[in-house]
């Protein structure tokens, strides 16, 4: 009986490994396989970690306007209630819009989601909107964190944080790159704008427990910035 332990075992990380390298592949070809050809579509598809395709949907391969992307953004935000309203859209070239969510009675910022041009597809954008979220997070795996009687303190404040970015840009980037502070304050974190002479060409995020920095670098090159609020 003894002799049979170690195939038994083999026989099992052998299967393991076998699963790992499928799936490391399906998700290689997954992500070549979604959205327009040259188009950053972000990396979930339709389906996926809640992400939705609304009445916008076009086939004719030509963006919808920030109009129509506002316009599904609010429907799809409906489903939180009436407390949520759109603060800005940036708009990237060839890359999902980016939209920064915030709470009507404080102000504070709320989620922040990504909606693909071409299909209206809206879905949670990844990274701190996601991992550090402490009130509106799409977490890993599909449950939805959403608490609406969350009261937060951060441990890093406003000002801190500013600094904190700033000094990152300046030591990555250089010196011609600058984070005045622009931005949302979300349930335990901070989004900023990066600035390059004076000019926002993309954001970065501050962790307001820890300190930790987190650059937003799947966006590409910014067009233009909608505030509306």
């Amino acid at each position: 009986m003894k002799n049979k332990h170690p195939l038994v075992w083999g026989v099992i990380l052998f299967g393991a490994i076998a699963i790992l390298i499928g799936y490391s592949i399906w998700m290689f070809m997954f992500t070549k396989s979604v959205g327009t050809v040259g188009y950053n579509q972000g990396y979930y598809s339709n389906g996926m970690m809640g992400g939705r395709v609304n009445s916008n949907q076009n086939s004719s391969n030509e963006k919808l306007t920030p109009d129509q992307i506002l316009s599904d953004v609010e429907n799809y935000l409906k489903g939180y209630g009436n407390n949520l309203q759109v603060a800005d859209i940036f708009v990237f070239t060839d890359a999902d819009y980016y939209v920064s969510v915030e709470e009507k009675d404080t102000g504070r910022g709320a989620m922040e989601i990504l909606a693909n041009p071409y299909t209206g597809q809206i879905y949670p954008e990844p990274g701190p909107n996601m991992m550090w979220n402490e009130k509106y997070s799409m977490m890993m795996g599909g449950s939805l964190r959403y608490n609406t009687n969350t009261t937060y303190t951060a441990n890093v404040d406003r000002t801190e944080a500013v600094k904190i970015a700033d000094d990152f840009v300046k030591s990555q980037f250089g010196a011609t790159f600058s984070v005045q502070g622009e931005g949302h304050a979300f349930y335990g974190y901070y989004t900023f704008h990066i600035e390059e002479d004076d000019k926002v060409i993309g954001m970065l995020s501050v962790n307001d427990l820890t300190g930790e920095v987190w650059h937003h670098d799947w966006h590409g090159d910014l067009e233009q910035v909608i505030s509306e609020h």
